[in-house]
């Protein structure tokens, strides 16, 4: 089997960490008072350091400190690093904020102990994925020792604010870091440092009060710090003195959010400049400004990319140049490999394009925006169901509670952009497939409580919709008109597509909910029989010129389309190229819904072809690497399309009760697949032989599995070496019983108290 030039470098673990769910409840029993200096606390892009010295008379084993702070804060106990990066991004309601809940015990002694914190305020009222409070503020609970005015406060004054050059994007709420090291305070993060000369902090409420409100959550995993690492060529620079300004650019092995780090001995007030490849759309830079002599300095706020560009001045000698990267706390469950290398790639670049695109929240790119779009998200949170382990999971439970929490109950509209400061945003085709995700979710997560949670929100939404006479929807343009990237869109088809797959999904939630779901019933009847007006002998359309792919690629996930009229639509399908990214997934799904495995691999490997043999680990935004970001998670559903069709593996009943395994060994000859599930691994092998076909997969318990086994005419099959099909036959094994046989297949299902493993080979005639 081909190895793909480009790997992930993290290993799956033996076993799943077990599914949980959101905890959404706010924390009230607060006793700290947020802190601050004496300002009122309004001024932007502020950093604040604060310290307190405890004394106890044993070390707690067990004290967990709860954390919040508009906008980020970076915990220090004893002189070592106890957050790196905490507390997310504030805006799970309109006025509320988030907390963390922080073991500390590990970090604390008998006797003096010496407590620092530095805190980034924001203080955007405009931008995306985050609700400005209005001010900078920090809290801290941990047991007796709380957030009040005997802590000693001092603004970090090398933190420069205002000080010139380009500002990045304006929906990013972070700031440039900008940082001279001729104003540093000192040594302030040592314990022994003398802080007498600072003042005492003011106190600016209880935890829970206003401007900050009600604290919640944070729901998701603290950042991974995956520690400080050297670039790939770091050493090509080390130990060099530079006689004249350049610029250097250093590898990292994929694309990664990471902080840049720099050891240097340089004179006073040279300017080090450092940004990636990806700064030019509007993506964070850093500025250091040199003290006297040997000195190391870390840029704490995050940027992502594969090339990290460092600025060196002249006089400056290069001691060190690393970086750290941090993402996300999940394990790489999920894989897929097969004979052919351009797919295996694929799935790899997807993977990453998936964990760069995930922090606080899911987000459309990790450089412009970090926003969290919803049609973005669905595709983001179907694409971890595959290949992250239930720590990821959480990231979109805690995105669909943020979107419930931001509902105008005057409007009952889903918002597709939430947090959002200053704007109110609506894109009415995302958020019917955002409908479609929430079932997505229960089916492959089996979680009633989170489907009843989402259930009543999303009817209202589609409750918004009204219905013409003409039996199809009436156009809601929302914030903006948007179908999808790229031309020809057909509006009404793709839209209508789209709401009724809404509806089918809310149907299917109103059976498992035990409720009456005759309403969309009847709404589904009547957009079927509009629907069919938009029929021709070349697809479907409602406007002049050629089928559109998006539109009739949903006509068959909807359910709108008849297997009669496969034939036109894989015509369409497999010649029409309108399809951005975005909707280049739901092409490749319908393709494979229709059992045109092969039509799909040829499509994905012809539109996809640019970015696999692109020297970046990461996928596109656009079919052309020149506009838009080189990092783009809904670019890739691929990894879906080639776990879920083309390993065949796919839950047919909720929460993975039962599933089906079947494997498309005509497409892929050789192809290997992990899946995790809330019931544990499900581990494929499969291989066509001289003979026949070779297939191999690991079951977990309490599940049932209808496994699809290639078997000519003729042919003899085995399982673990025991033959259950011989000349038309089907004999009698334990656990295995005959569903289906014919069409080039056998279909056993396969019934699963605990994990157990079936090796099945297809032997010649």
């Amino acid at each position: 089997m081909n190895v793909q030039p480009f790997q992930n470098e993290y290993t799956a673990p033996e076993t799943l960490a077990p599914y949980t769910a959101l905890d959404t409840t706010p924390k009230t029993d607060w006793t700290a008072r947020y802190i601050w200096d004496a300002s009122d606390g309004s001024e932007e892009n502020v950093w604040m350091c604060f310290r307190k010295t405890v004394e106890l008379t044993e070390a707690p084993k067990d004290l967990t400190a709860y954390i919040s702070a508009d906008s980020k804060y970076w915990l220090y106990i004893n002189g070592e690093t106890a957050v790196f990066e905490g507390v997310v991004k504030r805006g799970p309601t309109p006025d509320g904020s988030y907390y963390d809940a922080v073991p500390v015990g590990q970090y604390l002694k008998p006797g003096k102990n010496v407590i620092a914190a530095l805190v980034w305020y924001w203080g955007k009222d405009k931008s995306f994925s985050y609700a400005d409070s209005g001010r900078g503020g920090f809290l801290l609970q941990a047991g007796e020792i709380v957030t009040d005015g005997s802590w000693k406060v001092c603004r970090h004054r090398a933190y420069r604010n205002g000080s010139g050059g380009r500002k990045p994007n304006y929906r990013l709420p972070e700031f440039n870091i900008d940082y001279d090291a001729r104003q540093e305070p000192g040594d302030w993060l040592s314990p022994g440092f003398d802080d007498s000369g600072w003042e005492s902090a003011a106190e600016c409420g209880v935890g829970g009060c206003a401007p900050w409100g009600t604290l919640y959550p944070r729901g998701i995993p603290l950042l991974k710090d995956y520690g400080r690492k050297d670039y790939e060529n770091a050493g090509e620079f080390t130990g060099r003195r530079f006689s004249r300004k350049k610029k250097i650019t250093l590898r990292l092995p994929y694309n990664a959010q990471c902080t840049p780090y720099l050891k240097i001995d340089a004179p006073a007030g040279k300017t080090v400049r450092i940004r990636t490849e990806n700064t030019g759309i509007g993506a964070v830079r850093d500025t250091y400004i040199t003290k006297e002599g040997v000195q190391e300095f870390e840029a704490l706020g995050w940027f992502n990319g594969q090339r990290v560009i460092y600025e060196i001045p002249s006089g400056v000698t290069v001691l060190a140049l690393q970086y750290r990267e941090t993402g996300y706390d999940t394990a790489f469950s999920g894989s897929f490999a097969c004979d052919n290398r351009d797919l295996n790639t694929l799935w790899q670049k997807s993977l990453r394009t998936l964990y760069v695109t995930m922090r606080d929240n899911f987000m459309d790119c990790p450089d412009r925006e970090r926003a969290q779009w919803w049609g973005d998200v669905t595709s983001e949170m179907i694409m971890s169901l595959y290949s992250l382990d239930p720590n990821a999971w959480l990231l979109y439970q805690k995105g669909v509670a943020c979107m419930l929490g931001h509902v105008d109950p005057a409007t009952d509209v889903l918002q597709t952009v939430v947090p959002i400061s200053g704007e109110f945003f609506e894109l009415p085709v995302q958020q019917l497939a955002g409908i479609g995700g929430f079932w997505t979710y229960y089916l492959y997560t089996g979680d009633r409580d989170f489907l009843a949670s989402v259930y009543d929100a999303a009817v209202k939404y589609v409750d918004l919709w009204k219905i013409g006479a003409n039996g199809l929807v009436e156009h809601r343009e929302g914030s903006w008109d948007w179908m999808d990237w790229g031309r020809h869109a057909d509006t009404a088809a793709m839209e209508n597509a789209w709401y009724y797959y809404a509806l089918s999904c809310l149907r299917n939630m109103a059976e498992a909910l035990g409720k009456d779901g005759g309403g969309f019933t009847a709404k589904m009847e009547k957009i079927r029989e509009g629907y069919a007006s938009l029929w021709t002998e070349k697809g479907y359309r409602s406007k002049r010129g050629a089928p559109d792919d998006r539109a009739n690629a949903l006509a068959v996930i909807a359910g709108l389309a008849a297997p009669e009229q496969y034939g036109v639509l894989t015509e369409v399908l497999t010649k029409t190229r309108h399809a951005s990214p975005y909707m280049e997934y739901y092409v490749l799904e319908a393709l494979c819904r229709m059992g045109r495995y092969e039509a799909a691999k040829e499509r994905m490997l012809g539109r996809y072809g640019p970015m696999i043999r692109a020297d970046y680990s990461t996928l596109w935004e656009f079919w052309n690497q020149y506009f838009g970001t080189r990092n783009h998670a809904w670019s890739g559903g691929p990894l879906v399309i080639m776990s879920k069709y083309f390993a065949g593996i796919r839950p047919t009943a909720p929460g993975w009760e039962e599933f089906v395994i079947a494997p498309q060994t005509d497409v892929c000859g050789t192809l290997s697949c992990a899946v995790p599930t809330v019931k544990g691994y499900i581990r494929l092998n499969a291989s066509r032989t001289d003979g026949g076909t070779a297939l191999e997969t690991s079951l977990p318990g309490g599940t049932t599995a209808y496994i699809r086994i290639p078997c000519g005419e003729g042919q003899t099959v085995t399982c673990n070496g025991s033959v259950i099909w011989r000349e038309g036959r089907f004999l009698p094994a334990e656990g295995l019983t005959l569903t289906e046989s014919g069409d080039g297949a056998l279909t056993v299902s396969a019934a699963s108290a605990k994990d157990r493993t079936l090796r099945f080979e297809t032997l010649p005639h």
